[in-house]
């Protein structure tokens, strides 16, 4: 395109050089500038420009963002974070597929339950070390020791030269390639952890990205500066980005049209159309797999959320459409499982709990709770999400059951919910922007230690969800993965599945190419392509 751009100008500059009359001068400037424009009309996008500094704001701040192995207690936003500076093994592509990032190939075997990585050549660390397959060994045996999400059936990793690694498998894990792709597969210095310890490595992220860590102040920036010796040739474009913890989506909001920050994520519902109208670029995806909901105390025989009765009355209180509506102002979809329709692991034949506060009651009183009873409702303290527990509790209200709305500060959340504290009642759950539903399941509502352990698991759902993760093709990981959510919806009730909200990112006119949510919700997105356009 740019070629056909010079020829069609050097055309005109050289019919200029002849004697021509000025009428005639200007039919051809004209032509010129039509020859031009229509160059642009045909999709000729402008290059990359350099320097600047991209400030990205969201609600929360993430932790451990340089040791990825604690770093899954955190936010999932803490990954995104930390991306400008640690890379992973694999990246997801815009179908929601893992492929090699800082691996340059992969070779699986199903039978002999191996896969062999063959990771890139000419890799540094910020530190000035190689990254190579010692690297790779050594990262990931840091998440096995620590028993890391996807690491259950990882048996061990062996050098097989300078830059291959082969990972042997306990069995056959078809979600090995997506975990490399977030988490478990996030590379960071061995030298830096040797030489200055887990705590310090924790603070200070030492990866391969294309840029440096500079500083963290803790709830207020997280600072990178370029990276001059990054892979990617000529890559990155801007000169530092800033990460910029704000909790109230208001005073985000507010930042970006102030020009203090140039992206925003999470931002308000009833503020997005707005922003539209005033000339911000807004960019809404479906990526991702779970809905916005809640975890009963299944698990506690003392509760009366341990009588599935009970739990399917709860869901018939909740009129999920009028949520989408009142709540999230049309930017959401009404959900009745875990996966949003349009995944591949949304299952139709679902039937779910349609709105049915008689049925709801009828439940309540064959449980043996005719005059209701009380619980509580707990939910991270910021605005949105303490707004949707209360139309929660108004719609339980309506039955009889009265519920007590509490909200967590992120740690006293983290502690419940992802940390093994436990809780009683109803807990909040986000629920992860993560593609790879059935190691998610596995990972998070399958009775792993620490995550969601108030919550009941039943045989032959965690069964379904083994059988999903070790198909060995993907027609029956996804006829697996549906019966998961068959049993965890139709059959035993385990979640409150409320809306699925849009995932959404409001940029400034000037940012490019950062790519928030075109891969895996807001934890990919591309650092090293991203650029100011001035």
């Amino acid at each position: 395109m740019r070629n056909s751009k010079r020829m069609r100008l050097k055309t005109v500059r050289s019919i200029l050089a002849q004697k021509v009359s000025p009428i005639s001068l200007s039919v051809l400037l004209l032509a010129g500038c039509v020859l031009f424009v229509s160059g642009l009309a045909h999709g000729a996008a402008p290059a990359p420009m350099y320097g600047g500094t991209l400030r990205v704001s969201t609600y929360t701040d993430g932790t451990a963002i340089g040791y990825p192995p604690d770093s899954y207690r955190g936010p999932v936003l803490g990954m995104a974070q930390a991306f400008p500076a640690i890379e992973t093994l694999f990246r997801y592509d815009k179908e929601g597929r893992p492929v090699p990032w800082l691996a340059a190939k992969v070779e699986e075997d199903v039978k002999k339950k191996t896969l062999v990585i063959t990771v890139r050549q000419g890799v540094k660390f910020h530190d000035g070390t190689d990254f190579n397959a010692e690297a790779v060994k050594w990262n990931i045996e840091q998440h096995l020791a620590a028993k890391s999400p996807g690491t259950d059936k990882l048996r061990s990793i062996d050098l097989v030269d300078d830059y291959t690694v082969r990972i042997n498998l306990l069995e056959w894990d078809n979600r090995m390639t997506s975990s490399l792709a977030v988490q478990l597969g996030m590379m960071v210095s061995p030298t830096a952890f040797k030489k200055n310890g887990k705590d310090w490595a924790a603070k200070h992220p030492i990866g391969t990205g294309p840029f440096e860590f500079v500083s963290w102040e803790r709830d207020v920036r997280t600072t990178y500066k370029k990276f001059s010796g990054y892979w990617q040739k000529g890559k990155p474009y801007l000169d530092r980005i800033e990460w910029l913890p704000i909790g109230e989506a208001f005073t985000r909001q507010t930042a970006l049209r102030n020009g203090e920050v140039d992206v925003v994520l999470f931002p308000a519902a009833s503020e997005i159309a707005s922003f539209e109208r005033e000339g911000f670029v807004v960019t809404r995806h479906k990526a991702g797999s779970g809905a916005r909901g809640g975890v009963f105390d299944s698990a506690n025989p003392k509760s009366p959320f341990a009588n599935l009765k009970v739990r399917q009355a709860a869901q018939y209180a909740i009129d999920s459409a009028a949520i989408v509506k009142g709540i999230f102002y049309g930017e959401a979809d009404p959900a009745n499982q875990f996966a949003y329709k349009g995944h591949w692991g949304y299952n139709p034949s679902v039937i779910g709990y349609p709105y049915n506060p008689t049925k709801a009651k009828q439940l309540l009183a064959e449980a043996g709770f005719p005059n209701g009873f009380k619980t509580s409702l707990l939910c991270r303290a910021f605005p949105a999400d303490l707004q949707l527990f209360t139309a929660v509790q108004g719609f339980f209200g309506a039955i009889g059951i009265d519920a007590q709305v509490e909200p967590l500060e992120t740690l006293r959340y983290n502690q419940r919910a992802l940390g093994g504290g436990g809780w009683e009642g109803i807990i909040e759950d986000v629920m992860s922007a993560d593609l790879e539903l059935p190691g998610f399941l596995a990972d998070r509502y399958a009775g792993k230690p620490g995550f969601f352990n108030s919550m009941v698991v039943p045989d032959d759902y965690k069964k379904a969800i083994e059988n999903a993760i070790t198909a060995p093709d993907f027609k029956q990981k996804q006829d697996w993965t549906r019966e998961a959510l068959r049993l965890m919806t139709d059959k035993y009730c385990l979640l409150l599945p409320l809306a699925k909200d849009y995932d959404v990112v409001i940029t400034g006119r000037s940012v490019r190419d950062t790519r928030f949510y075109e891969f895996l919700g807001p934890t990919h997105w591309t650092p090293e392509d991203a650029w100011l356009q001035r």
